[in-house]
């Protein structure tokens, strides 16, 4: 459990780490990696630049021909990372 910090109350972390993963899941924003690392900071969730963009140099991620990813389709990696 944890606390909420706009209300004080009491919260499942689990929950709402779901939650958030669930409305990255859905986004189909797109951006650099640091782009996206900075949009799942403001979900809670700490995703490194770096981190992305190994997950780029390793093929686990395909940008467009701009270098752009998807949250979307960072879900997944995250998924695989908390484990």
């Amino acid at each position: 459990m944890g606390e909420c910090r706009t209300c004080g109350a009491q919260v499942n972390r689990t929950y709402v780490a779901d939650q958030l993963l669930d409305r990255l899941a859905k986004s189909e924003k797109k951006g650099t990696p640091k782009q996206l690392s900075r949009e799942c900071a403001k979900a809670g969730i700490r995703l490194p630049a770096a981190t992305i963009r190994t997950w780029i140099h390793q093929k686990r991620l395909t940008p467009d021909q701009h270098g752009h990813v998807t949250l979307s389709s960072i879900v997944p990696l995250l998924h695989r990372r908390a484990r």
